[in-house]
């Protein structure tokens, strides 16, 4: 597995012009201090850098080079955990070289000083890179919301989204609070948009009646509840639905859950990418 304390390389598409893809950013992206999860930040020209909460400096981001090419846009950069703590802290590398450097050759640091700074980047570099480097595919979010927002498939999504109408009562909880207004597919839709690495979206019909989603590795996890505890499920791949160098069976993407989501909403049959097994009251996951 490659070592990627700066995040990983990602690249979305869209056929439409620079200008349009900045301005459906712009549109949709969240305030920098709106108080709920989400996709914000700036562009300036060319550059984009997008984070995903108003309170965590330290959570995923994205930095990105909006370009023209043959066939419209594309948008290119790096996405990870903490980029700007590991930018920083590599920056003040070669720096608190040359003035430990500096204080040696002038005797004016102590042997105490330079234990210090030296256990501060022999163990605290490492540290910081390798939780990086596990952590960067929180920021799939980020790059999730680019493609929702520019690209054809996500635009055909939203579109389904927007047309399909739920005629059951529900409600609609993210993060353990309700969610305002009537519960529509577009709804859901946008609030599967939010789900980071600790974020968890009900969909409840009932008393212990619903289905339930949280971010895990870049994907969703996703479980399903109709009644007590003898009726609680998780949904897991088909053997012949496996996507390629997908080593769980039990993540699935954004596009996916979102189907199941308006899927149990709508009392539609399930996806057929998944099937569903039965969780006994020892297995059932801490949310």
């Amino acid at each position: 597995m490659v070592f990627q304390p700066f995040g990983y390389r990602f690249e979305v598409r869209s056929p439409s012009s620079p200008s349009d893809v900045k301005k459906a950013i712009r549109s949709r992206k969240k305030g920098v201090f709106d108080s709920k999860n989400g996709a914000r930040g700036w562009i300036a020209g060319p550059f984009i850098c997008l984070w995903f909460s108003a309170f965590d400096r330290y959570g995923p981001m994205l930095f990105g080079i909006i370009s023209e090419d043959n066939l419209g846009t594309r948008v290119r950069g790096r996405a990870g955990s903490d980029l700007n703590g590991v930018v920083m802290f590599s920056l003040l590398i070669p720096l608190m070289g040359f003035l430990l450097i500096e204080s040696i050759s002038e005797g004016t640091a102590s042997i105490r000083e330079l234990v210090l700074i030296a256990a501060i980047f022999i163990i605290g570099g490492p540290l910081l890179y390798w939780s990086a480097h596990k952590d960067k595919r929180e920021a799939e979010l980020l790059v999730r919301f680019l493609r929702d927002t520019v690209t054809v498939a996500g635009r055909a999504l939203r579109t389904k989204s927007a047309i399909t109408s739920i005629s059951k009562a529900f409600t609609l909880n993210v993060d353990g609070e309700n969610s305002e207004g009537p519960v529509t597919p577009d709804a859901i839709h946008d609030a599967l948009l939010r789900v980071g690495a600790r974020d968890v979206v009900i969909l409840e019909s009932g008393p212990e009646t619903y289905i339930q989603t949280a971010g895990r590795d870049g994907g969703f996890i996703l479980e399903i509840r109709e009644g007590g505890n003898q009726r609680h499920f998780r949904a897991i791949r088909r053997p012949n639905a496996l996507v390629a160098a997908e080593d769980q069976n039990d993540i699935f993407t954004f596009e996916e859950v979102c189907e199941a989501f308006v899927a149990y909403a709508t009392e539609a049959p399930m996806p057929h990418f998944l099937i569903w097994e039965r969780l006994f009251l020892a297995e059932e996951r801490e949310w």
